[in-house]
């Protein structure tokens, strides 16, 4: 669980675990990204094994319920290859984005996908369809516009991108808990526990430390092992570059104070447990999950994938989310989870 680094990994109150049916997420996961035209043939599948999205999704939710557990790493699977369209394929300009965005709409107000709509739109109304199953209309209202903010905020990472200017680290803070896709995640994971929160618990502060503090902790570890990775795509909207632009520091000194920022919100995480009300039992439940998470994600990134390789020179062309209607992102290089 280190962060890249001499240091030791962030304290957390509790240990990663695996889902005790990992192998059979891995296998249903790859079989639904293959229904849905995500990948082809047996070099899309090694590249999907090598970023390993329903490794990911086994070690966040180690106690998810059956069959949510599927839909989670579907779920995952999901995020990797829309992180893929915009940052190495031609969707990744403001303008683009903007319309891939306007295609969304329907599946956000949980409308079927249109016929004939590329692979990425048809395989989000799938888990779309599926989520409806297990959910309230307030859980579903919740979870459309927590997506709809991460699409927004993907503009803003790509108009930064096109400035080459990083966001103020004050922006950055704000802009990288929607970027990184763990707010929707999380909602998913009331699902996976079977817990769904009404808003009155779900909008208490207290629950609210927690998750802040946990999409920090996550967020800002994956732009450490995500740097090199993000630097070759142009991205400006890294914790490390972000501090060596704003306080002079260099690569080295931003690493490093990147890395104590990470331990504190770690340690913020601890803190807002304890903070938890005793007696709301599905808060609580919920929050112990949070914690599951944040142990499997780091867990993960240390161990189980290599999506953060930067990119070989030369990458052949991407298909286009919006206008592809055969996206295979399984046919170069991986690319970077931003959630």
């Amino acid at each position: 669980m280190a962060l890249p680094g001499p240091a030791a990994p962030p304290a957390l109150p509790v240990t990663a675990r695996h889902h005790p049916e990992a192998g059979r997420l891995t296998r249903h996961a790859q079989e639904w990204a293959e229904r849905f035209e995500l990948i082809h043939g047996a070099e899309g599948a090694r590249r999907l094994a090598r970023g390993a999205p329903a490794r990911l999704a086994a070690a966040m939710l180690p106690d998810a319920a059956q069959p949510e557990a599927d839909l989670a790493a579907c779920w995952m699977t999901w995020t990797f290859f829309l992180d893929d369209a915009y940052e190495e394929g031609p969707d990744g300009t403001a303008t683009a984005w903007s319309a891939v965005s306007d295609t969304f709409r329907p599946l956000l107000a949980w409308q079927p996908a249109p016929p004939g709509a590329p692979p990425l739109f048809r395989a989000l109304g799938d888990l779309m369809d599926r989520l409806r199953r297990h959910t309230s209309p307030a859980w579903r209202r919740r979870f459309s516009g927590h997506l709809a903010d991460a699409l927004a905020a993907v503009r803003r990472e790509i108009e930064l991108r096109e400035t080459g200017v990083p966001p103020t680290l004050a922006e950055y803070r704000t802009l990288r808990r929607d970027t990184s896709g763990f707010v929707p995640t999380l909602d998913i994971l009331e699902v996976c526990h079977r817990a769904e929160l009404p808003p009155a618990l779900y909008d208490a502060p207290a629950y609210q430390d927690v998750l802040r503090a946990a999409i920090d902790t996550n967020a800002w570890s994956n732009d450490l092992y995500s740097l090199d990775k993000e630097v070759a795509c142009g991205l400006v909207t890294n914790l490390v570059l972000i501090l060596e632009h704003e306080r002079g520091l260099t690569r080295a000194a931003a690493r490093r104070t990147a890395r104590t920022m990470i331990e504190d919100r770690a340690a913020d995480l601890t803190r807002a447990l304890h903070r938890l009300p005793p007696g709301d039992a599905p808060v609580n439940r919920c929050a112990t999950a949070v914690a599951h998470l944040v142990a499997g994600w780091l867990e993960w990134h240390a161990r189980g994938t290599d999506r953060y390789a930067a990119p070989a020179p030369g990458p052949a062309p991407v298909p286009s989310a919006r206008t592809d209607p055969d996206l295979l992102p399984g046919r170069r290089a991986p690319g970077r989870a931003r959630g």
